[in-house]
């Protein structure tokens, strides 16, 4: 896989880097860097570790180089014949900004915003005397319509980078502007070597190695990717942003789905904890009634009591004068009292046996989870339940309808549905009626056993174990 990635514009970097790969911890410096990604021909460099100095009078991309490079040096100013103050046109958002004002004229009329800025202006002598006593691998010039300029400023360093790369066409156009300035970089020891239809390569004459690396343009051979901001990938960037806008789309698109479905079932929540509301108050009244009966039922009860141990009391005291004309009658009797006894004693035995088993019934851990669902049943009307019912439905419908036509978010939800057996079931038999799947799917038995028919009582794990024991307590009385 390719380790080099080009992210200049016209392959500049590469150009430079098959000349001086062989350097380590080289330097450049850059003379209208503008952005530090796009359009760089320094970035591929210092992604291996060269760093130099850039000079950018932007404000705006100036501020980039010092946050992304803030181990180089960056100069906010523009470089010209002289030191002094500049005049400078900038074009946001391009690399178009000049110091020509013929230049910014032409821009201005092709419809571009221009705005007017004054800035430092230094010579090319000052800039090369930034990188203290390191050699200079590289020096760029792209300074729209002012290379000469800044070439002119070239005076008085012996500072001779290895090599050269100018902008020789005026811009937004092929027409060549090298002649200008050419002759003034020939006299300085330098050697045209190659021109890539944008900027011309020049290698110092203390340098004569570096030209055949330069004889030839870009190629398969140079082993290298392009950018994702390089202008040969922008129909690739389109479709990857159309793409990703799509995506966006149907994720909001989806996400509204899941707020709309969870707004209804807000509603439903909210409606059921009214009903749950409601009954529970209706379960605390009768509790309360039920308490005021217990009270009043005690009282009877006294009052029996109280009228049974006087009655016995006569009847103790009829017993005590017919004792005597019973005696007889009831030793005549007494094999017939003897079958009676053996009937009784059998009777009270039946009669020990049920009380225990409802003793054992009444003393169930079911027996007593299910005493509040047992009050509110017998308190509920059937016009209750129906119009529960009736309010629940649709929603239900709607729900299952949704998660039905959104596969993912049906697999999402099927595992935690099932949970609960009771709500699957009821889901289940919404989705039958509903016709939501085919034939050989609606035979599926549901979660938790079997269904017999529609009008089967459907319960959860906990009330199905009270079932099993009031089942249980029958059998066993009916064997007794």
């Amino acid at each position: 896989m390719s380790t080099l990635i080009s992210y200049a514009q016209n392959f500049e970097d590469i150009m430079l880097w098959r000349a001086l790969s062989q350097v380590e911890d080289g330097c450049y410096v850059d003379v209208g860097a503008q952005s530090p990604d796009v359009d760089s021909v320094s970035r591929l460099f210092y992604e291996h570790g060269w760093r130099g100095v850039h000079v950018e009078p932007t404000p705006h991309y100036a501020g980039q180089l010092r946050a992304q490079r803030p181990d180089e040096v960056v100069l906010q100013m523009a470089v010209g014949e002289r030191a002094g103050i500049l005049t400078f046109f900038e074009i946001e958002g391009t690399g178009l900004s000049t110091g020509e004002s013929l230049i910014a004229a032409e821009h201005r009329a092709s419809g571009f915003q221009v705005n007017e800025l004054r800035v430092p202006l230094v010579t090319l002598d000052t800039v090369l005397e930034q990188v203290g006593d390191r050699d200079v691998h590289w020096l760029k010039i792209d300074v729209e319509g002012a290379e000469k300029q800044v070439i002119d400023g070239w005076q008085q360093t012996a500072r001779r980078p290895w090599l050269l790369v100018i902008e020789s066409t005026r811009p937004l156009t092929a027409e060549q502007s090298h002649h200008e300035w050419e002759p003034a970089v020939l006299a300085k020891g330098y050697t045209f070597a190659y021109f890539d239809g944008l900027n011309r390569f020049y290698v110092s004459e203390e340098h004569p190695e570096l030209m055949p690396s330069l004889a030839v343009p870009p190629n398969v051979f140079d082993d290298f990717s392009l950018s994702s901001s390089s202008t040969l990938c922008a129909q690739v960037n389109l479709a990857y942003q159309a793409l990703e806008r799509r995506g966006v789309d149907e994720a909001n698109a989806l996400h509204g789905q899941i707020q709309a479905l969870h707004t209804d079932a807000d509603a439903v929540r909210h409606e059921l904890q009214a009903q749950l509301d409601a009954a529970r108050a209706e379960r605390d009244l009768l509790e309360a009634q039920i308490a005021r009966n217990d009270l009043q039922h005690a009282a009877m009860v006294d009052g029996m009591v109280m009228a049974h141990n006087q009655s016995l009391a006569e009847f103790q005291r009829l017993v005590s004068q017919e004792a005597l004309a019973l005696q007889a009658e009831l030793a005549s009797r007494t094999d017939e009292a003897e079958a009676g006894r053996h009937t009784a004693h059998k009777w009270w035995l039946a009669h020990e046996e049920l009380r225990r088993q409802i003793q054992q019934i009444h003393s169930s851990r079911s027996w007593q989870l299910t005493r509040p669902l047992r009050a509110v049943r017998r308190r509920l009307s059937s016009g209750v339940l129906t119009g529960l019912k009736r309010i629940v439905r649709p929603v239900a419908v709607h729900a299952v309808r949704t998660v039905f036509a959104i596969p993912g978010l049906k697999r999402a939800l099927k595992p935690l549905i099932a949970r609960v057996p009771f709500l699957y079931t009821r889901l289940h038999s919404v989705a039958m009626q509903e016709q939501l799947f085919d034939q050989e799917r609606s035979n599926r038995p549901p979660l938790e056993g079997r269904e017999h028919d529609r009008t089967t009582l459907h319960m959860d794990k906990r009330a199905r174990g009270v079932f099993e024991d009031l089942q249980r307590a029958r059998k066993e009385g009916k064997a007794a």
